[in-house]
């Protein structure tokens, strides 16, 4: 160590910073170091820290005595580093990302010694880095967000590339992206803690946000992809496995947030809880989805209501079709329809979102039986009509009561209004017997659970 033991105070600290400078960098004179590169700057305080630990070594027992002349000796070195530190950071690029390695080392350097932390020059760190660590954040959000768009582009939405746990590979990335922002900010460790904790909720928020785009993205991906598909809807077409990877990324998703964006009942500095409402907007967005891709589904019962409305009192394809006796056997690709439709929900919808799934399209279906039975809500029903709506109503409810969604959840709302049309018009074709009998038609076999009890 070069130590000055003919000068005391600041200006002796002043002497040995000039002296460990210049064995330090090579220089050659005193002048204020100039254009100081990173590597220029790691290697000053690399030395400066060698610097103090072997003077504490060399003369321990004499600070030992005298500790204040420790801590004052440290302070005057470090705030002397940091006059050449500004000067660097001066000449760097907002956000520069070489500025933490730097950052770091000094901050651990300052943490590790007792007398230092949170002192002057511990503190002062904050003063100085603070705007490039804003900047440099700033800097990362913009990037994640063109970078999931790269990767939005590049997805194939393909079963067969995604994880274990049903994420596609842009999912991975985008949890991955922001799992290493929030680790880099939490490694700061910086010593003021109101601006960590700033720091800390900025990332959870930045996360909330980049979430909300992901699903939002996918979604919009989702309705184009279904308008390509709708030419090609069938009695016969499933849940394309596209569709269903669309789906299960964006539950995914939704799974990180609870712990990416922060705890449901902690507040930031802001008062506002990033958890919470990013799981009702993310929510609300998927449910959205869920709703879009089961109302594709429905084409074959939109097609069934369409050949039952030909049976229509005021049709005038009614008494022509009379001529044909009409068969129940009408419904049965429906059901077809529906049956490999849940084998395909059951198989590649994300297990925790597979119920939530099942209900949606039960809804969907029941919703456009209610919409087809309001269209003749002053008109008595044919009964055929009648026995058809009436046998998929009940079919309906029995096949989704077999894949474990309960009868609380199934008799809902719509389920009791499309349950006490029914009931009404069989009440009404009963007082009407003889009508049923004079435009009969044939009973082929299509059966329910209840009509066997």
């Amino acid at each position: 160590a070069v130590v000055s033991t003919q000068s005391t105070g600041e200006e002796g600290a002043y002497i040995n910073y000039l002296q460990i400078s210049k064995t330090a960098l090579h220089q050659t004179s005193e002048d204020v170091l100039e254009c100081p590169s990173t590597d220029d700057m790691l290697a000053l305080a690399d030395a400066c820290m060698e610097f103090l630990q072997e003077t504490r070594e060399h003369y321990m027992e004499a600070f030992q005595v005298y500790e204040q002349m420790v801590s004052d000796m440290n302070e005057t070195i470090w705030s002397l580093y940091g006059v050449d530190m500004e000067s660097f950071l001066v000449t760097l690029e907002c956000g520069c990302p070489e500025i933490l390695k730097l950052y770091n080392k000094l901050n651990t350097y300052f943490y590790e010694q007792q007398e230092l932390r949170y002192g002057k020059s511990h503190m002062n760190l904050h003063k100085v880095f603070a705007p490039h660590i804003v900047c440099y954040l700033e800097q990362e959000e913009e990037t994640l967000k063109e970078d999931l768009d790269e990767a939005l582009e590049r997805e194939t939405w393909l079963a067969k590339d995604c994880s274990e746990d049903f994420s596609c590979s842009a999912v991975q990335q985008v949890v991955a992206s922001v799992k290493n922002i929030q680790k880099l900010v939490a490694e700061l460790r910086w010593p003021d803690r109101t601006f960590a904790d700033h720091l800390s909720c900025r990332t959870q928020k930045t996360t909330a946000e980049l979430f909300a785009y992901f699903v939002s993205k996918v979604y919009g991906i989702l309705q184009s992809y279904s308008r390509i598909q709708r030419s090609v809807v069938t009695q016969t077409t499933v849940l394309p496995d596209e569709v269903c990877v669309m789906l299960n990324s964006c539950v995914t998703i939704q799974s990180h947030a609870g712990d990416l964006c922060g705890n449901a009942t902690s507040k930031n500095t802001d008062g506002y809880s990033y958890r919470t409402d990013i799981n009702e907007l993310l929510t609300e967005k998927i449910n959205a989805m869920f709703e879009f891709s089961c109302g594709q589904l429905c084409q074959c019962l939109i097609t069934l209501l369409g050949k039952l409305a030909r049976y229509d009192k005021h049709s005038i394809f009614s008494p022509l079709l009379m001529l044909v006796q009409p068969k129940l056997s009408i419904v049965e690709p429906l059901f077809s329809h529906v049956r490999q439709n849940n084998v395909q929900i059951k198989q590649e919808i994300h297990p925790n979102a597979t119920q939530r799934f099942f209900l949606f399209w039960f809804n969907c279906l029941l919703s456009r039986i209610e919409e087809w039975l309001e269209d003749r809500e002053n008109i008595d029903l044919h009964p055929f009509q009648l026995a058809a709506v009436s046998i998929v109503f009940k079919t309906l409810f029995n096949e989704f009561s077999s894949q474990g969604l309960t009868e609380e959840v199934l008799r809902n709302d719509i389920y009791r209004k499309v349950h006490n049309r029914i009931e009404y018009e069989e009440t009404m074709n009963t007082l009407n017997i003889d009508q049923t009998y004079s435009y009969g038609y044939e009973d082929t076999s299509v059966r329910t659970e209840e009509d066997d009890c």
